[in-house]
């Protein structure tokens, strides 16, 4: 079983027990791993980054799936979790929910995660940038660029994004 198989079971039982617990809300994935879900494993993250209201409920769920505490993450195993409820990491709550081994899971909208790439990108880190391209080519036709364009504020990053929109053509 694949490192991803491993995360995307342990997103499944975390999913369970919030159900149990009866919360209405799933965790959003955010971070490196919501761009290990858009390339389907091709950019591989060694944590699960989650955005969740309430740390406490998250917190007793990993230590009674055994989970162990180390400093701001949770282990087990090969597994990392980081939890945040930091919510303004995507701004106007945009989410999608994907189908992943059987279950929806919630993952950052692309848009709001190729502006936060962005970032990276135009304070010159050539990865990040092959990633944006990679993803802008692969998602161009349900990409939302209106929504992009009206959410940045550096000029360099809707530069940058028109030049790999361009290249997409």
């Amino acid at each position: 079983m694949s490192l991803l198989d491993r995360q995307i079971k342990a997103i499944k039982q975390i999913y369970s027990e919030v159900e149990k617990a009866g919360y209405k809300i799933k965790p959003i994935i955010v971070g490196k791993f919501a761009l290990t879900v858009y390339t389907q494993g091709m950019y591989p993250a060694n944590m699960i980054s989650l955005l969740f209201p309430d740390l406490n409920l998250m917190h007793k769920i990993l230590k009674e799936l055994g989970y162990e505490r180390v400093g701001d993450f949770w282990t087990k195993d090969d597994i990392v979790v980081e939890i945040s409820k930091n919510f303004e990491l995507i701004p106007e709550g945009t989410f999608n929910q994907i189908e992943a081994d059987g279950v929806i899971i919630n993952v950052i909208s692309l848009e709001d995660l190729l502006i936060d790439m962005m970032k990276q990108c135009i304070e010159g880190d050539e990865m990040t940038c092959d990633l944006i391209k990679l993803l802008v080519k692969s998602y161009k036709k349900v990409i939302d660029f209106h929504n992009i364009y009206r959410k940045l504020k550096d000029k360099r990053a809707v530069i940058k994004f028109k030049e790999f929109q361009r290249l997409t053509v």
